[in-house]
């Protein structure tokens, strides 16, 4: 497997003591890639053994991942010197920097290209938000929910990450901001009654089942209301939309990004 390192983070400033910063989705998810990935299972099975109170969270966290994780000390190689841990850990931190990120709000908001070169204007453009009831899901940092809050009557910002809903929450009560509520959640389950809101936005959160997540984005908007996806900048190269969501109903709309990437924004009217 190819590592995609897009140097938000600085591998040797992060060990894996990260993990005890994670919620148990993410855990789950990063152990359970080490049985398809034999270089992050080499590395893993170093870093857990020589930091076996990291190993004992991710089982406390993720009971269900108990059985890989204790695999991977079962197959750990002995007499792991501090070098041979360093050089895992670094691994580990360049693999998963996606990952890592989650945990260090104030890194991931100042170092993430999607977020520091987006303007709001590529938000606003896609909707009125005045007076609006809205909801961000997988809000982040609050890219999006921030700048919906200066116009909007009130705003949900759906967080599965325990670290960023208290960097949202601090930030919230650092700029006295009134209107903006964050609560845990996930596209694949929002905690929300039917037709509740004017606006669903989200941005990096369509893709692992289109097909569901649409339909419980569209379950929580209003009839007449809008679903937005609203992705950042990057330098990726594209020839259209992505079909997944142009069959389900949605319009898109082209810009191309400062760092050369070709960005599409998408807005379905909802009709029930």
């Amino acid at each position: 497997m190819i590592i995609m390192n897009y140097n938000w983070i600085d591998k040797t400033k992060y060990t894996i003591d990260s993990f005890l910063l994670m919620d148990r989705w993410i855990i789950r998810m990063i152990i359970s890639q080490t049985q398809n990935w034999d270089d992050l299972r080499v590395n893993m099975s170093i870093a857990l053994a020589k930091r076996p109170y990291v190993a004992w969270y991710c089982c406390r966290k993720a009971p269900e991942i108990k059985e890989i994780v204790d695999k991977l000390l079962e197959n750990a190689q002995v007499n792991i010197s501090e070098e041979m841990l360093r050089n895992a850990e670094e691994f580990i931190v360049e693999a998963l920097e996606t990952d890592i990120v989650y945990t260090d709000p104030e890194t991931m908001n100042s170092n993430c290209d999607y977020i520091i070169n987006w303007t709001e204007d590529k938000l606003l453009e896609l909707a009125d938000f005045s007076d609006k009831i809205v909801l961000d899901v997988g809000s982040g940092t609050g890219r999006l929910a921030f700048t919906a809050a200066k116009f909007a009557k009130r705003v949900y910002a759906s967080e599965p990450c325990d670290m960023l809903r208290e960097y949202l929450r601090d930030r919230i009560k650092r700029e006295g901001i009134t209107n903006m509520v964050v609560l845990d959640g996930t596209v694949e389950q929002i905690p929300f009654e039917d037709s509740t809101f004017d606006i669903v936005m989200c941005a990096h959160v369509l893709g692992d089942d289109f097909e569901n997540e649409v339909k419980e984005l569209e379950r929580v908007a209003k009839n007449g209301g809008f679903i937005l996806d609203c992705m950042g900048e990057d330098n990726k190269k594209r020839n259209k939309p992505n079909d997944e969501l142009i069959n389900r109903g949605f319009e898109s709309f082209y810009y191309r990004s400062v760092l050369g990437g070709d960005i599409y924004r998408y807005r379905k009217h909802v009709k029930k």
